[in-house]
């Protein structure tokens, strides 16, 4: 096999397996200043990530690089892309956050 075919059957299978590394994860750092509540969970001041992956309908929360909590979330469509990663609140509790650079956003599941 000379190695054009090579390179070409090396490549096929590299745009074969996108989907398998293609899911993007996404995070952003939140520092609540009260207790808050995001999803059933009471969070207390400090600092922590909020990571989802891309289409899935879960949000971790961490501290430190531990989960702390898994709350159920549905994606939206923002009507511009997002200058910053924002987190929006109703009160004590949060109820959207969005990913700067990003048209779509992840709601709380109530």
């Amino acid at each position: 096999m000379n190695l054009n075919k090579k390179v070409l059957i090396a490549s096929a299978f590299s745009l074969a397996a996108v989907p398998l590394w293609a899911a993007h994860s996404l995070s952003t750092d939140w520092s609540p200043e009260q207790t808050i509540t995001i999803g059933t969970t009471q969070v207390q001041p400090g600092q922590y990530e909020l990571k989802v992956e891309e289409g899935k309908s879960e949000l971790q929360v961490l501290k430190k690089n531990k989960v702390i909590a898994t709350v159920p979330v549905h994606w939206t469509k923002l009507p511009a892309k997002a200058h910053d990663s924002e987190i929006l609140t109703d009160g004590t509790k949060v109820t959207e956050v969005e990913f700067g650079g990003r048209n779509d956003a992840v709601q709380i599941n109530p």
